[in-house]
């Protein structure tokens, strides 16, 4: 169990790692691997100085399932971008399996409403659901490969509902506010 000050300091980094995801992509369409692999590096080190080799081992454990899902979801065609991905895994490696967990789930629900808000303001919400409809059906009926990423559609930086997810797990998962 961390102490008080040990989980100050891993959101600490968390917060320091998002951040500078979330300007880099807007700014420039990308998530550097200059901010991911210290994030995974340093969320390893602190977690095995704080709780020695199970905290090595969760934070393994954490930055494997983010690969997982990044793979799993690549079977299906090019639904997030390797940067996505690499910046899940530093996350998975500062907060293990569980809170990544949440983090992806929120981060899939904060994504799709700022999606729909997206879609919405630019009147083309008709036109992306169509899109994204003839998407899904050429990939089960046809064998295409999904890309969500198709020079049409419009482009929305996932770094923020992916850094939004994580902080939301920290604050409803890991005691910070109890439920």
């Amino acid at each position: 169990m961390l102490t008080l000050t040990e989980s100050a300091v891993l959101y600490a980094v968390l917060a320091i790692v998002l951040s500078a995801a979330v300007y880099t992509d807007f700014r420039w369409g990308k998530i550097y691997n200059w901010i991911t692999v210290p994030g995974f590096l340093v969320g390893l080190l602190l977690n095995a100085i704080f709780l020695g080799l199970p905290g090595l081992l969760l934070g393994l454990e954490g930055a494997a399932l983010a690969l997982g899902l990044y793979i799993l979801l690549s079977l299906f065609g090019r639904l997030m971008g390797a940067g996505d991905a690499k910046l899940l895994m530093a996350v998975g490696a500062l907060l293990g399996p569980s809170l990544l967990g949440w983090s992806v789930v929120y981060g899939a629900i904060v994504g799709g409403v700022l999606a729909l808000l997206l879609a919405l303001t630019r009147c083309r919400l008709q036109t992306e659901l169509a899109n994204m409809g003839n998407s899904v059906l050429l990939r089960f009926f046809a064998g295409y490969r999904l890309d969500l990423h198709s020079s049409t559609s419009l482009r929305m930086p996932y770094a923020l509902p992916l850094a939004l997810g994580a902080m939301l797990s920290v604050v409803f998962h890991s005691g910070v506010i109890p439920l």
